[in-house]
């Protein structure tokens, strides 16, 4: 199977696919794949604009709408995590994933899939160690620290992966803490010298990540998020490096295609996430609590052993950072990872000339079996009253066997409700697909407006959205959702539908008015009163905002003739297969600090996060 990998992507879709085809065309060969590493900004109108972690300078709906809409159609199956940039109320919507657009499914927080029959997991957001133990509290409308607090990841989610045993590929946005010292790490503090500090104290990345690889031992792991490539192999059988002055073999990239790099002129951090809670003591947390999971590494590893998984027969994890999507950056990579499903794909041609092969996209059992396991310990609490049990327990343990049990009894033989496949037409459903596959439960459904849509650019807090695909899968498992359940659940009226123009004078046809889909501007407050979901905004007027023609003038909302479309050639692809793994010494040009420009500082008058933006991070 041929993988496309890529680092942020930071609404840059259009930009992605453009390079993924021009490869395709000038290396003849497609791509089965593509795996987005986090900070893919799924923003649908405005209002999702008010729950993105940016400020507010830097929002821009970006060309996700497009997508989300049906005005274009994802090429290639895409697999996306979240990262610390997110519209998080759309993906807290799918929180135990499901598809953002056709062609486009999101893993959740946690997840794994099975794609041509390989495992891929992935783990969303970044670690903080205040909110690590925390539960999923966080509500809309998000204030100035749930914003940000909603994209940490958690224990509930991390200690799920781990029960997974083996996973072929992991996906996160967050580096494992510690991996830099597996690769080159002089060639890495040469390109990027503000890491030197976190590499010195091995404070750089996730402690959680790096049990999570010990544990699963998977031979790939890719990230995103430092916005810069960085290549490491770790050998698990052999004695991990001592110190951070650690300077081994360069790790070799897997044979591939990739993005030609290009060395820059120092410029000033990018994409190292400031914390702007109110939490005091934030670098004494960070590392009491990497000594804290140090400890629980060794015990990590004695599980996956005894759950009899295939990582105890893995030597090595190749892992694979790269950057996120400009012009002469290195942010995509192509690799070829045998599959199960590979001699199948080749036998098979595609329905017509403008389609391709998908391949086979279905629910992990032994990740539904842990699903159903850990649900009762799924808090939305700040802090949770009760805590999922030991890893190693055996109660739990026979949980996740049970279950495994009870979906090889009850949902391997489930038929399909649904006649064919219209929200993903890249490759039609086979005559009879697999029990699993994900299109049987989950088909792709909008919930919120798009910018074209009645509501689509009114601003402010968005409305609460009960996602029918979330609700399709609870059904499925016989579990209730917790996430975001029916409004009627929750004694509160649903959405009255109303008669409103879609596009100029067309009808808008009240059959898509349902429950967990559209919801009209009437309901959100455009044209109909106050919003009883919204604050008052002083004048009386409860939700009721006065929509100024500025509202109108958003960057990337008004087709290409509105906005300043950068020619996707623009990117830079080196076909030449090789394996850069480290950055040559000597041959990068001035990688050093330049003495024109001021040393980054955060004074005390200035926002850090707008700072860090000012300078061009992501």
């Amino acid at each position: 199977m041929r993988i496309a990998v890529e680092g942020c992507s930071h609404g840059e879709l259009d930009a992605i696919y453009a390079s993924v085809q021009r490869a395709e065309r000038e290396a003849n060969f497609k791509v089965d794949l593509l795996l987005l590493c986090g900070d893919f900004q799924a923003l649908r109108n405005m209002s999702d604009l008010d729950c993105i972690a940016v400020p507010d300078k830097f929002k821009q709906i970006g060309g996700f709408q497009r997508y989300y809409s049906g005005e274009k159609i994802a090429p290639v199956l895409t697999l996306v995590i979240g990262g610390n940039h997110e519209a998080s109320n759309y993906m807290w919507e799918l929180f135990h994933g499901g598809w953002l657009a056709p062609n486009i499914y999101y893993l959740g927080a946690a997840g794994a899939v099975e794609v041509g029959g390989l495992t891929i997991a992935g783990a969303s957001g970044i670690f903080k160690p205040n909110d690590y133990e925390k539960g999923r509290y966080e509500r809309l409308p998000y204030d100035r620290g749930t914003i940000r607090s909603t994209y940490h990841t958690r224990r509930y989610d991390i200690e799920r992966l781990k029960q997974l045993g083996w996973a072929d590929i992991v996906m996160s946005h967050d580096w494992p803490n510690t991996i830099e010292q597996y690769g080159n790490t002089q060639a890495l503090i040469k390109r990027k010298p503000f890491f030197a500090d976190e590499i010195r104290t091995s404070t750089l990345g996730s402690p959680p990540l790096m049990e999570l690889l010990q544990t699963l031992k998977p031979p790939y792991w890719f990230s995103a998020h430092l916005h810069v490539k960085f290549a490491a192999l770790m050998k698990h059988d052999a004695t991990p490096p001592a110190s951070s002055s650690f300077q081994g073999p360069a790790a070799s990239n897997p044979r591939s295609l990739t993005s030609k790099t290009q060395e820059q002129k120092y410029e000033n951090p990018e994409a190292l996430d400031i914390d702007l809670s109110d939490e005091e003591g934030g670098q004494a947390s960070i590392d009491a609590g990497a000594t804290a999971y140090d400890e629980r590494i060794e015990r990590s590893g004695r599980i996956a052993g005894r759950l009899g998984d295939k990582g105890s027969k893995t030597r090595e994890t190749r892992f694979l950072a790269l950057s996120k999507c400009l012009p002469n950056s290195d942010f995509l990579q192509f690799l070829e990872v045998p599959s199960p499903e590979d001699g199948e794909l080749s036998k098979m041609s595609p329905v017509g000339p403008s389609q391709r092969l998908r391949p086979s996209l279905r629910f992990s059992k032994r990740w539904l079996a842990i699903t159903k396991a850990y649900h009762p310990y799924l808090s939305l609490d700040m802090y949770p009253k009760v805590k999922p049990p030991r890893l190693d327990d055996a109660d739990l343990l026979r949980s996740i066997e049970e279950n495994e049990a009870w979906i090889e009894n009850n949902l391997m033989t489930v038929q399909s409700s649904e006649g064919e496949d219209a929200d993903h037409p890249a490759q039609p459903l086979q005559a009879n697909p697999h029990p699993l596959d994900v299109c049987r439960v989950q088909n792709f459904t909008r919930t919120a407006p798009s910018v074209h849509e009645p509501g689509g650019l009114e601003k402010g807090p968005p409305p609460w959205y009960t996602n029918p695909q979330t609700e399709s899968l609870c059904n499925f498992l016989n579990l209730p959702n917790k996430v975001n359940p029916s409004p009627l659940i929750q004694n509160r009226p649903p959405p009255q539908p109303t008669h409103q123009g879609r596009f100029g004078n067309d009808s808008f046809d009240p059959k898509l008015m349902k429950l967990g889909q559209i919801v009209p501007a009437q309901a959100r407050g455009q044209a109909s009163g106050p919003n009883p979901l919204l604050p008052p905004d002083g004048n009386g007027n409860g939700g009721k905002r006065k929509r100024s023609d500025s509202d109108l003038l958003l960057e990337g909302i008004g087709g290409d003739g509105d906005r300043d479309v950068r020619d996707p050639a623009q990117i830079d692809i080196d076909l030449d297969l090789d394996e850069d793994a480290e950055v040559e010494e000597g041959g990068g040009g001035n990688v050093g600090p330049d003495p024109s420009l001021p040393p980054l500082t955060l004074d005390d008058e200035e926002d850090g996060l707008n700072l860090r933006w000012g300078e061009g991070a992501g």
